[in-house]
């Protein structure tokens, strides 16, 4: 690794093709020192908006791996050079740690954990939560058939969120009078994510089965960013169309009024796709250009099929006591219809918090000693 540097830059390269250059404001504010940062929170103990504007890079010498830095205003401090090419090739935070796996209906072996062996080993829960960075999914095994009976997995992640419908949710047919929601019928459910309308949407939608013996009622899962990009590759101009045409997407009874407006796919800082929503019960598209919804309707329809294909979609029917937990921004989920008739069907539902799974996850892979969160 070879380092260069005058006045306020400082440039970091190596033989593999790594070049990247530095404001040494930067380097100054990034200080991991002491006295400039809290060594348990990560925060400056001051803000940084008050250091000098002019500041410049006094001294720089790299020994075994480890930069060390000198600024005109006297401060010290030093950095691994992994850490300093690492912030450059990854800016920004990502919110589950590793990377994505795109799947279709061929994937195998399904990400399958069983409830005894999470609680007996944080290792275990640390592998589930990296199958859900990784595929957006994972499914337990070995719940408790009882009517809470989730809470024995939440317990090992954090809290559940809590809604308008209460925390943990009956899906289960009632009588039409009762019911609120479509989930509550025996009827198919359409590929969709949970609750587009709720701000923020919910994070993460875990479903366990309490008794599944009616014909029908196997659950779909499809990659909503396997099924995106594949349209890009088809069409970006229709990718583009599902990417930037606002949608108003709402829900309505005696109690409340949820209603927000965004779009179909959306894109974070680096151009990927980081959130997909799909909701054709609840989505009313705003009046925006014709033309613009001339080609927004196509992209609808062609999104739809690719999410709905043999292809993509993978299917499964959940026993009692098996759960699945999708992340609610990739994973589309769908329901067939059952027949009453030939025996009951009854699932549980709950949500958890984005910042709930991410913090579970972060801190286990920083310590498998780490608790779940509790209220202080």
């Amino acid at each position: 690794m070879d380092i260069t540097f005058e006045g306020n830059r400082l440039t970091l390269s190596d033989g593999a093709g790594f070049r990247h250059t530095y404001s040494a404001l930067w380097l100054r504010e990034s200080s991991f020192s002491p006295e400039f940062r809290d060594e348990k929170t990560g925060h400056k103990l001051g803000d940084g908006d008050t250091l000098p504007l002019d500041i410049a890079l006094a001294s720089a010498t790299l020994r075994d791996e480890e930069l060390r830095l000198a600024f005109t205003d006297g401060h010290r401090c030093a950095y691994s050079t992994a850490w300093l090419v690492d912030t450059a090739r990854k800016p920004f935070f990502q919110e589950l740690a590793g990377d994505k796996e795109l799947f279709d209906a061929s994937l195998d072996p399904l990400p399958w954990h069983d409830l005894a062996e999470l609680q007996a080993s944080p290792a275990a829960i640390r592998d589930t939560l990296d199958d859900l960075a990784r595929l957006g999914f994972a499914l337990v095994r070995g719940m408790p058939s009882q009517l809470n009976g989730m809470q024995a997995f939440i317990d090992l992640i954090g809290y559940m969120r809590v809604t308008n419908n209460g925390a943990i949710e009956d899906i289960k047919a009632v009588p039409p009078e009762q019911a609120y929601d479509l989930s509550m019928t025996p009827r198919a459910l359409e590929p969709h994510t949970d609750n587009p309308y709720r701000i923020p949407q919910p994070g993460y939608v875990l479903l366990h089965c309490l008794e599944n013996a009616a014909e029908g009622g196997e659950s779909g899962i499809t990659d909503g960013f396997r099924a995106a990009e594949e349209l890009r590759k088809e069409s970006p101009a229709l990718f583009d169309a599902l990417a930037t045409t606002p949608v108003n997407w709402f829900y309505r009874d005696d109690q409340a009024i949820l209603e927000d407006t965004s779009t179909f796919i959306e894109l974070n800082r680096q151009g990927e796709i980081c959130h997909v929503r799909f909701h054709g019960r609840s989505d009313r598209v705003a009046a925006v250009d014709p033309d613009q919804l001339d080609a927004f309707y196509k992209a609808r329809r062609r999104f739809i099929e690719l999410i709905r294909s043999d292809t993509l979609e993978v299917r499964l029917k959940l026993q009692a006591g098996e759960m699945f937990i999708v992340d609610n921004y990739r994973i589309v989920h769908s329901r067939k219809a059952f027949r009453l008739e030939t025996g009951a069907r009854h699932m549980r539902q709950a949500y958890i918090d984005r910042d709930v799974v991410s913090s579970r996850q972060k801190t286990l892979r920083r310590s498998l000693n780490a608790k779940p969160w509790r209220a202080r």
